[in-house]
């Protein structure tokens, strides 16, 4: 069972009807670039500070809003701990240094520690 489509070019229903020349191909589909990893040029800043008696690590450098947000999560859940993201910085309560440096070295992140 044949479609009913019209000609693009004629209007005719084809096979039979229609003798037009067939259209040129369209544009061709745009090709995806693969993500890429961090750049190794980006280096974060951890940060250690003492506030009102208890430690936090502050953690600097991240160029996406997009991504602190995301990491900001994930390390709360890593460290088991309480934590905020203000603007482009990821606040951990705690001193997790060692747990936040290898979740971002697995990630292709170079660190670098302040504070003692």
């Amino acid at each position: 069972m044949a479609l009913d489509v019209p000609c693009p070019q004629c209007g005719k229903i084809p096979p039979p009807e229609c003798d037009c020349p067939p259209l040129p191909p369209g544009p061709p589909d745009p090709i995806e670039e693969p993500a890429k990893p961090a750049s190794p040029k980006e280096v974060l800043k951890l940060r250690r500070e003492k506030r009102r008696g208890r430690e936090v690590i502050v953690i600097e450098g991240l160029a996406s809003a997009a991504k602190t947000v995301e990491y900001g999560k994930l390390l709360k859940q890593k460290c088991g701990s309480g934590g905020t993201v203000k603007k482009l910085t990821i606040e951990i309560q705690g001193d997790h240094r060692e747990t936040i440096e290898a979740f971002f070295h697995e990630r292709g992140y170079k660190t670098k520690r302040a504070g003692g």
